[in-house]
């Protein structure tokens, strides 16, 4: 009797033991959408230097996974393109060096538009895990200017500050701003706020103090983190905030052990009582 109440316990423990005890990292894909117009070549080489820093600081925790894409728009052909789809932190930066800092026409509608798969006959598309975090991130010292439909369209249609904004609630997208100049943070502002993002001041990131440019990446990327966190408090039934969960394997392994040793035990006084 004993014996069995034992085994009973250790059953129940099973049971406890083989339900999640850790849940995998959160997953996220982060498009960092970058302006390449003429005043931006600092910032393009501070995001080239400090990715590292930055994917350091989000994934060190152990609490996100993610994955680095990167959107150039506004060079002398203005349209956006792809510089590359989703890798990590070192491939980004090899990336990123084939961003230029030669243009004047900034559609950044549109190229968030691009960023999240959404122009009308869009071919190079990015592969977003489908139970990864939509993160977008524009870097920009300008407004948006000359969205007209010509460097893309959405249902046959320019893209609007209303039609993105739709494009974001669709996607379930979070959407922050590294900006400069009053016009620019009114023309994202709304988009920012409504889609839970920040905007962050494109100044401490358009230096050659390089003091300065880590101090802001370090604060940047810590609040991406917690934002990313943050997301997942508010869209718990979002694919990417329901990752897979995994048991305790070392525990699993002591209480087998410990079962198939009583089950022998249990066998051996058997066969004893019947010879």
């Amino acid at each position: 009797m004993k014996l069995k109440k034992l085994l009973f316990g250790l059953l129940v423990g099973a049971a406890t033991l083989s339900a999640p005890a850790h849940s995998a990292p959160i997953l996220s894909d982060i498009v960092f959408v970058v302006d390449e117009s003429g005043s931006m070549g600092n910032v393009q080489a501070n995001l080239r230097n400090n990715i590292g820093l930055f994917a350091n600081i989000l994934t060190g925790t152990g609490q996100v996974d993610a994955r680095y894409g990167l959107v150039g728009y506004g060079d002398i052909n203005v349209a956006p393109r792809m510089v590359t789809d989703f890798t990590n932190a070192t491939g980004f930066a090899s990336a990123a060096s084939g961003l230029v800092a030669f243009g004047g026409t900034e559609p950044g509608y549109t190229a968030t538009a691009f960023a999240l798969n959404e122009l009308d006959g869009q071919t190079d598309l990015f592969s977003f895990r489908s139970n990864a975090v939509k993160n977008i991130i524009i870097l920009t010292d300008e407004p948006s200017n000359g969205d007209t439909g010509t460097y893309g369209t959405v249902g046959g249609a320019a893209v609007s500050e209303s039609v993105l904004d739709g494009l974001l609630t669709s996607n379930n997208a979070l959407y922050n701003g590294v900006l400069s100049g009053f016009g620019t943070e009114a023309s994202y502002d709304d988009l920012i706020a409504d889609h839970s993002g920040t905007i962050f001041n494109l100044n401490l990131f358009n230096t050659t103090d390089q003091t300065i440019v880590q101090n802001f990446v370090t604060d940047f990327a810590n609040k991406k983190l917690q934002e990313t966190l943050d997301f997942c408090d508010l869209n718990p039934n979002d694919p990417a905030c329901q990752p897979n969960e995994v048991p305790e394997p070392g525990s699993l392994g002591l209480l087998s052990l410990a079962l198939g040793g009583l089950l022998f035990k249990r066998r051996r006084s058997r066969l004893q009582a019947v010879s």
